[in-house]
């Protein structure tokens, strides 16, 4: 087993594959398909959510491209490279760029920097020419095409999305930029983008028109995350670690960082990730919590679900068209898409034509619904925030009664969902559903048996709470009670060792705002 003398460096905040070589930190091979991606198509773009190690990799480019070798010694890719040629390398990032200023002094700066080596030509007054030469003067000096690497492209774009002049003054920028490479073609080994968001309307995908979408592809699904098999060969200290200190057995510990950060899918029939900040996080601490939320990647959804209507209980499974998910650019007509990109939701299920996408994990999940369940009850988030803190209280002591007098309060007045009845109950369902959730709740959904179908059940420590949900003008609480008792649904149950209780609940559906009429709680077992 783990001792402390079997800690080992981390890479939580890691972004140079140099510090990370030398410094002895935990690394994950994917240098073969770096060198892939290096020897490939000439043009590529890969868009990913944040924390997911996209800066990692375009470090890890910069420095094959550089021909540096020692850095890659004893893994994959020296198998693959035998030569190391040295190309000129014109990197950029643009992640500190909020504005359209930021980014014209970003560009300046940074092509001025290369321009000491390499001397300004007088007649280049653009940045369009002044890459150009650059591209041309790197081809000559080393007599080989050059590397270009654009990370986070998009940080301008997002964070200017809402203000139209701000946001056209940025395009306009990228229209005089991007144009160097096509110019400048023949000069150009391979460009590497990458991204949160993809933004079709730019001379960068409309001027290099066989840009490569490589994020989509099978082949580079795991380019960018950490898979299972990765995680229990690489990290097998730390995951001993995490058994010791919570008293888990192997299948357990797995199983738990599964769910908390596993689902993630960026291509059909592809193998799933894991967020690997998060996991590298998790391992490190020996603790499952919320790591990927806490370090700002909400930021952006907030600020779009202020500016757009996101019908939250779609999201659980959203259907969009295969060109759309793989083709298109961000839209506000078109949310699940940037949430799709932001990972905020993943492909669950693909027939062809069309993705399902779905919410990956309950890492994801528990960001998510503390984002959108404000709206969808109708209330602000302090007053959402207190409810999910009393409900969660009470079942702490088994205070089911209590518990659903607070679910009550917090789910009264939400807004009416003018649709059908169909509809309106899974609304209401899938508030309850995630209220429950945020309390701690491990949450099962439309659960089968052989006597029917069990709307909710949710676990907490030593409470099960096996739920039916009906609106009052479709037999309502007495309809919802007699199917628990007439169904049986709690023999389901009977072999737990917790408390069993059988909750009707019945939703009014009347007027401009509705809610939970009554309810029912009793204790079976």
């Amino acid at each position: 087993m783990s001792n402390d003398n079997d800690i080992r460096l981390m890479p939580k905040a890691v972004q140079d594959f140099e510090e990370l070589r030398h410094g002895g930190y935990v690394y994950v091979d994917k240098t073969d398909m770096v060198w892939k991606i290096a020897n490939g198509e000439k043009y590529n773009f890969l868009s990913r959510p944040r924390r997911f190690g996209k800066s990692l990799l375009v470090s890890t480019l910069h420095y094959y491209f550089d021909g540096r070798d020692d850095l890659f010694q004893g893994l994959k890719i020296m198998d693959m490279e035998k030569e190391w040629p040295k190309r000129q390398v014109f990197h950029f990032d643009f992640s500190g760029c909020e504005c359209a200023d930021d980014l014209s002094s970003y560009l300046n700066f940074t092509l001025a920097k290369y321009e000491e080596e390499y001397g300004r030509e007088a007649a280049a007054k653009t940045n369009k020419d002044r890459f150009l030469s650059l591209i041309q003067r790197g081809n000559d000096k080393y007599g080989k095409p050059v590397a270009v690497l654009v990370d986070e492209y998009d940080t301008p774009l997002q964070h200017t999305l809402y203000d139209k002049d701000e946001h056209e003054e940025v395009c306009d920028i990228y229209r005089s930029f991007f144009p160097a490479l096509k110019t400048g073609g023949k000069y150009v080994k391979c460009l590497f983008i990458t991204g949160i968001t993809k933004f079709t309307q730019l001379s960068l995908f409309s001027t290099l028109n066989n840009i490569s979408i490589i994020g989509s592809w099978p082949e580079y699904s795991t380019v960018c995350g950490i898979t299972r098999e990765e995680m229990t060969s690489n990290f097998r200290p730390e995951l001993e670690r995490m058994e010791e200190k919570n008293e888990w057995n192997l299948e357990t510990t797995l199983d738990e960082l599964c769910k908390m950060y596993d689902g993630y899918h960026f291509a059909a029939a592809s193998m799933g990730v894991y967020n690997p900040y998060s996991v590298i996080n998790a391992l490190s601490r020996s603790e499952i919590t919320n790591y990927w939320i806490s370090s700002g990647a909400t930021s952006m959804v907030s600020e779009m679900l202020q500016h757009v209507n996101v019908s939250a209980e779609d999201m659980e499974q959203c259907v969009i068209d295969k060109d759309a998910l793989e083709m298109n650019d961000v839209s506000l007509d078109q949310p699940e898409l940037f949430l799709y990109q932001a990972g905020y939701l993943t492909i669950k299920d693909f027939d062809g034509d069309f993705y399902t996408l779905g919410i990956p994990n309950n890492e994801v999940r528990t960001s998510f619904f503390k984002m959108v369940l404000p709206n969808a009850v109708g209330k602000m988030e302090y007053e959402v925030n207190s409810s999910i803190k009393n409900i969660k209280s009470a079942l702490k002591v088994g205070d089911v009664e209590g518990a659903m007098d607070y679910l009550q309060q917090l789910v009264s007045e939400t807004p009416y969902a003018k649709k059908g009845d169909k509809e309106r109950e899974d609304r209401y369902r899938f508030i309850v559903k995630n209220a429950l959730f945020l309390c701690g709740c491990q949450m099962e959904e439309e659960k089968q048996m052989a006597t029917g179908q069990i709307d909710l059940v949710a676990h907490f420590r030593n409470i099960i709470m096996v739920m039916e949900l009906k609106l009052d003008n479709n037999k309502g609480i007495g309809g919802a009670e007699k199917q628990l008792m007439d169904r049986n649904y709690v023999s389901a149950f009977s072999a737990e060792k917790k408390e069993v209780y059988a909750i009707a609940i019945s939703f009014a559906c009347g007027g401009d705002r509705s809610g939970i009429s009554s309810k029912s709680v009793k204790r079976i077992k």
